[in-house]
């Protein structure tokens, strides 16, 4: 027996908006399409829309992090922030950056000398402006100091015989004794001191830029004084940079020339010892006023040779001047004239006399060339009965390396290269 109720008829408890049951004849509806949105918390879906965001932007930084990897390659550097693990290439360019426009560094080491005594290696201690200029001193071990001034390409040096002798000068210490001598490449050393050592040449050389990538190696760190530091090989050049960082550099503590002709410390000066650099340097310039060429010898000749007579109150002296260049003929320096100073002492019967102004005097003279320069000595009166006195004439000559026109723009270079050094900013601290 059936009743007229329905097993699909919703109880009591049902939703009243539900869908009723198709009849037995009909065709049944198609199921709605699912809505994600429909029945789902809001807060849910505003969550699921930001982790899509967040999964969106991790595959964009991925993507650029591939890419970037792509046309760097791997360890690749753009020299900003503290980047460890940088190229030698990059740490080489910031240290010499940070070198170019330093007022001033001192250098203390070791320097090979062409023809010292003993084959050993002179000593060095100099400090070296931006603009070139150079003050210290060089000696050979247990031998007196040379002193050593460099401007405008041009080195001098200064010091006694014995300290000559140890630079293999033996024959020529006593006459370089005398006055201070300026000192061309290859002298002593291969190249001007002040002009290889300037701390934009020296970032120059820091930063090889025409060394090859494959010629630019990381040795062991080393010690250099009370910290270690890590040299970079460039070619046949080392380079020690420092383990601390001064505004992303390194600085360079040491510095080592080709089969170790030079290893030189490195040391950056504070403002005050620049100051005092340039104090100290404007006053040694006058001591390579007297400088002289050590390519360059000056004989003289006697043109008469006054052992006994002359007119009873005057005697005309006469000599011959020559300049002789000892370096190669090709040399630059071979035909420029030299300048030379003369001056005459004459005496009669022992007993000095007046001589004319142009007994002492400077003239240029150019190597192969001579120069005839005469003197006339007065005595007075001679006594009564006598006829003639003993007349004897001796001339002394001294070339000199500079002109006084080339030492008054020496002193003026000098005078513009101390405000140059006084405006340059002092280097970063680390």
């Amino acid at each position: 027996m059936t009743d007229g109720s329905s097993p699909l008829t919703p109880d009591s408890g049902a939703d009243p908006t539900s869908t009723p049951p198709p009849s037995p004849d009909s065709t049944p509806a198609p199921a709605p399409a699912p809505d994600p949105g429909r029945g789902q918390d809001p807060d849910a879906r505003r969550r699921s829309r930001r982790r899509a965001l967040l999964l969106l932007l991790l595959l964009l930084l991925l993507a650029t992090g591939v890419l970037l990897w792509f046309f760097n390659g791997p360890g690749s550097d753009d020299g900003s922030g503290d980047d460890s693990n940088g190229s030698p290439r990059a740490d080489l360019a910031r240290a010499a950056a940070l070198l170019r426009d330093a007022p001033a560094l001192r250098y203390t080491g070791t320097m090979a000398i062409t023809g010292a005594e003993g084959g050993e290696d002179a000593r060095v201690d100099l400090i070296v402006s931006n603009p070139a200029d150079a003050l210290g001193t060089l000696r050979m071990p247990d031998r007196p100091a040379l002193d050593y001034v460099g401007i405008d390409g041009r080195s001098f040096l200064r010091g006694n015989t014995e300290a000559w002798q140890s630079l293999g000068m033996a024959e020529k210490s006593k006459v370089l004794a005398k006055n201070p001598s300026m000192v061309q490449p290859g002298m002593f050393f291969s190249q001007d001191l002040a002009t290889t050592l300037a701390p934009p040449a020296l970032a120059k050389t820091v930063a090889a830029k025409d060394v090859p990538d494959e010629k630019i190696t990381v040795g062991k760190p080393i010690t250099v004084g009370d910290h270690t530091c890590t040299p970079i090989h460039i070619d046949d050049t080392t380079v020690c940079l420092s383990d601390e960082r001064v505004d992303g550099a390194r600085f360079v503590d040491r510095i080592t020339f080709p089969g170790g002709s030079a290893v030189l410390d490195i040391k950056a000066l504070s403002r005050q010892e620049v100051e005092r650099f340039s104090t100290d340097f404007r006053s040694k310039l006058p001591l390579i006023r007297d400088a002289v060429d050590p390519r360059i010898k000056v004989t003289t000749q006697m043109l008469r040779d006054y052992k006994g007579a002359c007119a009873p109150t005057a005697c005309v002296f006469t000599a011959r001047v020559t300049v002789m260049f000892l370096g190669t003929t090709s040399d630059p320096d071979a035909s420029k004239p030299v300048p030379v100073t003369y001056s005459w002492a004459i005496d009669r019967d022992g007993t000095p006399v007046e001589v004319d102004p142009e007994c002492s005097d400077a003239l240029l003279i150019k190597p192969g060339e001579s120069e005839d320069l005469s003197c006339t000595g007065t005595g007075p009166s001679v006594g009564s009965g006598a006829s003639r006195g003993q007349y004897k004439g001796e001339i002394t000559i001294s070339d000199r390396a500079l002109t006084p026109k080339e030492y008054d723009r020496l002193v003026n270079l000098a005078a513009d290269n101390s405000e140059k050094i006084a405006a340059l900013p002092d280097l970063p601290t680390a």
